[in-house]
């Protein structure tokens, strides 16, 4: 201290008592936050976080093997992830921003030491335990595959956001027909006491409610505070939420759906009661979710633009990025010698494949074969979204009867960020778009394998959508009219094995569900998309 006072710096502001008069680190983690470097003694060790720390310098500590050291580490390692998931990006499976090629950097604590000799030490036992300080980085470059196609996309301005705009929704009562909010309980508990006999046996108990008499008891004020917090989690900066909107919530049963064990809503005591208030924020968060989501989907429905794909699309990546540890010296040379002779096929101990399809964007694919060692950016295709790749390719290829002569194209979606991502509010983000091209029209189809096993609410919004895109199309034709969108789920899981009530396939199939198990899948799809052009649909 005595040193930056007499070596006074204009640019500097130096505050010895900050600490002591305010909580600092409240302040830190601000965006507009004007501090940047902390300087403390051993009380930093406990009773601070921050979600900030890039690099911490330690002067005469970790001189010695102690819990210190490690509780100082464990502080600085933190980070909130996507939407608090505290995970690293590459652990999160999200993709990175479009902004986000050197995410790892930033992601990355970096520390160093004066007379901290316990800091080796420490990288000893981090590379023992499987954590891996140095890494290699192998870049595999990527080439456009499409000339002058002329395909077509759909993108918001980049200027506009829902959340920053001039609408101001006020969170109220559900519209007629809105389908009701669901949680189901049974499987958290059993996730906890996984010793316990299974819950429910296989069938549904009778759907619960919040007890009147218990509601009475709840501290609305609390709840109320919580579902403003979550707000500002979740982004949701214009919404209003108001007191009376959300007392009305509680004063109702009639919007959402409740399953869980009795024991599970009992009261014996006001913990229980406290408990309950929980339940209560969660349903009327998902409830406050939905309703903002569906207002941000009306209002960008009427201003998305018809735009051509090109190699400056977000969904377009520049290069895949291999990290290996460092001391893996054979798969460091795998890595190097496939960028050398980027060539289709396996490569057995990086647990990867190469594919170069030519109706897709851009080429090479990636595709693991296993769980390897080698930390891929952007993640690698897993076995069902190779599975799409293959047999798509194969159907442009033979030129097959279900594309009528029409030409097909696809990319691989980099949804949550990059590609596009108008479906948050039916929790769809498509794996691929493909292109069906011809007389004229052009066809622009979102694909998305996924498992349906547990048939909750967000799968069953992932279903509504092969009807609810359709709103979307009538607003984009206003000014494309040769433009039409579809919307499907490519399901891993067999019909029988999906929700509690049995299906036939054809009943999925229309409301535009398809099985990957299914040897002529994709050509269904092909076939649904060219003969419903303009049917009417369920």
């Amino acid at each position: 201290h005595k040193m930056l006072v007499e070596n006074a710096n204009p640019d500097l502001a130096v505050e010895r008592e900050a600490g002591f008069a305010r909580l600092l680190f409240d302040d830190v983690d601000r965006e507009d936050s004007p501090v940047n470097v902390v300087i403390g003694a051993r009380r930093f060790i406990a009773g601070w976080n921050s979600w900030r720390v890039s690099t911490m310098g330690l002067m005469h500590v970790g001189v010695g093997e102690g819990p210190e050291i490690v509780q100082m580490f464990g502080r600085g390692v933190r980070l909130k992830g996507w939407r608090m998931s505290l995970k690293r990006h590459r652990e999160s499976g999200v993709e990175a921003p479009p902004d986000g090629d050197r995410l790892s950097e930033l992601e990355t604590l970096r520390i160093f030491g004066l007379r901290a000799n316990y800091m080796q030490t420490f990288r000893d036992l981090l590379e023992a335990e499987g954590v891996h300080v140095e890494l290699e980085t192998v870049v595999l470059p990527v080439t456009w595959n499409f000339g002058k196609t002329g395909l077509k996309t759909l993108r918001l301005p980049e200027d506009l956001r829902y959340d920053r705009s001039d609408e101001r929704p006020r969170l109220g009562t559900p519209e007629p027909g809105a389908p009701p909010v669901e949680m189901d309980l049974r499987s958290r508990l059993q996730s906890v006491a996984s010793a316990a006999p299974e819950i429910g046996g296989g069938g549904r108990e009778p759907l619960a409610k919040l007890e009147p008499r218990y509601v009475a008891l709840f501290d609305r004020t609390r709840i109320y505070d919580e579902l403003l917090a979550r707000k500002r989690r979740m982004g949701w900066h214009n919404l209003v939420i108001e007191r009376a909107a959300v007392d009305d919530l509680l004063d109702r049963d009639d919007w959402y759906t409740l399953r869980a064990p009795p024991e599970r809503l009992a009261v014996a005591r006001y913990a229980d009661v406290r408990k309950l208030e929980d339940v209560a924020i969660e349903l009327i968060a998902e409830y406050a979710a939905r309703f903002w989501r569906t207002g941000r989907r009306r209002w960008e429905q009427s201003r998305f633009e018809v735009t051509t794909l090109d190699e400056s699309d977000p969904n377009r990546i520049r290069e895949h990025r291999l990290s290996v540890d460092a001391t893996k010296t054979q798969l460091v040379e795998d890595a190097r010698a496939l960028k050398n002779n980027l060539h289709e096929g396996v490569v057995p101990r990086l647990k990867l494949g190469v594919m170069k399809p030519d109706k897709h964007a851009y080429k090479p694919l990636l595709y693991a074969t296993g769980k390897g060692d080698v930390s891929v950016e952007p993640v690698p295709l897993d076995c069902k979204e190779r599975k799409v790749v293959e047999e798509l390719v194969r159907l442009a290829r033979n030129h097959a009867a279900c594309l009528r002569g029409r030409e097909l194209f696809l990319i691989r979606n980099r949804s949550r960020g990059r590609g596009l991502s108008f479906f948050d509010d039916y929790a769809y983000y498509p794996d691929f778009i493909v292109w069906l091209k011809g007389d004229g029209i052009q066809h622009i189809v979102f694909l998305d394998p996924k498992g349906l096993g547990r048939f909750g609410s967000k799968e069953r919004e992932k279903v509504r959508l092969h009807i609810g895109i359709k709103d979307v199309e009538k607003s984009v034709r206003e000014s494309d009219p040769a433009l039409r969108l579809h919307a499907y789920v490519l399901s891993v899981t067999r019909p029988h094995q999906i929700g509690d009530v049995l299906r036939p396939q054809l009943d999925w199939e229309a409301d535009g569900v398809y099985f990957l198990d299914d040897p002529d899948c994709l050509a269904k799809v092909v076939e649904n998309v060219l003969g419903t052009d303009d049917a009417p649909r369920r």
